[in-house]
Order: C-alpha cells, then structure tokens, then sequence
C-alpha cells in the first residue's frame, strides 16, 4: 500500500518552490527606489515579503518531517509551467511600473491561493492533517493581500498617469476601488454566476 506521508510531500515541496520564487521578486521590488513613491504599496510588500518568508520557512520544517525530508531541487512540471507564464517578471531583475509590479504580484498570489486550495484537497484526501491544517492558514494568510492589492492598484495607477504629464482627477481614485471591488462583491458573483447544477452551466450532449 502507498504511504500518504510519502505522497503529500512533492506536493509539499512544490508549495514551498512556489512562494520561494514570489519571495524573490517581492523583495527586489521591496528594494526598487521606483516603490518610494508609493508608500501603501511599498508598506504592503515589506509586510508581504515578511508572510512568505514565514511560510516558506514553515513548509521547509514541515517537509523535514516527511519521508524523504529537505525541499525538491525543482517544482514539477506542471507547476514550472504556470510559473512560466510569470518569468518575464519574477525570473529578471528589471525596472518597471509599480502598478504592472503590482498587478504581476496579484497574478502571482492568485496562483499561490489556488495551489493552497489544491494542496488542502489533496492532504484531506490523503488524511493528513497537518498538512491540510497548514496549507489552510496559508491560503488565509494570503487572501487579504489579494484583496488589498485589488485596492491599491487604481490609485497607483492615476498617479503614475500624473508622473506622466496627464491631468488626472485623483477624487475619482476612491470611486475606481468601489467599481472594481464591487464585481466581487457576494451580490454581483450570486447575481451573475453561471445557470446550472452547482452554479456551473455545463454543456450536455
């Protein structure tokens, strides 16, 4: 019979490869002089920089205590793959927007969430708790600076617009955040969730 410790720990090591890789980036971002101009986003990156460092210490130690023990060289393939789409940012060191930095972030965050949602799966599917539990706080850990980039980003944006000579109306900053928070409020994503067997409009034949 398989051992599930054995078999949760790719899995595992692959977690701790994929925030190790935003970690990077999110501290030469926390370096670049371009973020002192954005204090909200310079503060929220630090903070960042900080919670990534704590998981992926956390994920190492919790890996030493599974069969085999220590982080994977690499990430399997299919994770190299998604990671992939982000090298353009996360593999270069290169100056750039903030605002592009930031969405770059969000990208990468949301892949982080979605893997901590697969991984929660797996470690319930497999009983293993500790690892459901970790990747559970993880996932919590992680969601709000989501939301809080989602946040920051448009009022970034109208001010680099300013940087550039545009003559921007920065009283309309907080109505662009109500806008875009407000497609992802529980009444627009119940209102406009596809028709069908758990909300999913499947195509049958």
């Amino acid at each position: 019979m398989k051992d599930n410790r054995e078999e949760i720990r790719p899995y595992v090591a692959d977690m701790a490869a994929v925030e190790k890789h935003i970690l990077e980036a999110i501290e030469r971002q926390h370096n670049d002089d371009g973020f002192k101009d954005f204090p909200n986003a310079l503060g929220l990156v630090g903070r960042l920089a900080g919670l990534l460092k704590t998981h992926v210490e956390n994920l190492e130690t919790h890996l030493g205590s599974l069969p085999g023990g220590g982080v994977a060289a690499t990430v399997k393939e299919t994770v190299t793959g998604v990671l992939g789409g982000l090298a353009g940012v996360y593999d270069k060191v290169r100056k750039d927007k903030v605002s592009r930095a930031l969405r770059d972030d969000y990208t990468a965050l949301s892949l982080a969430t979605i893997s901590y949602t697969m991984l929660h799966s797996t470690a319930l599917g497999l009983r293993q708790g500790t690892t459901a539990e970790i990747a559970l706080r993880n996932l919590k850990e992680l969601t709000p600076y989501i939301m809080e980039l989602s946040q920051i980003i448009p009022q970034v944006v109208l001010k680099e617009l300013s940087f550039e000579g545009y003559d921007i109306d920065f009283s309309l900053g907080p109505q662009a955040v109500r806008d875009t928070q407000e497609a992802w409020s529980p009444e627009n994503t119940t209102a406009n969730a596809p028709v069908g067997s758990g909300g999913y409009s499947g195509v049958t034949r």
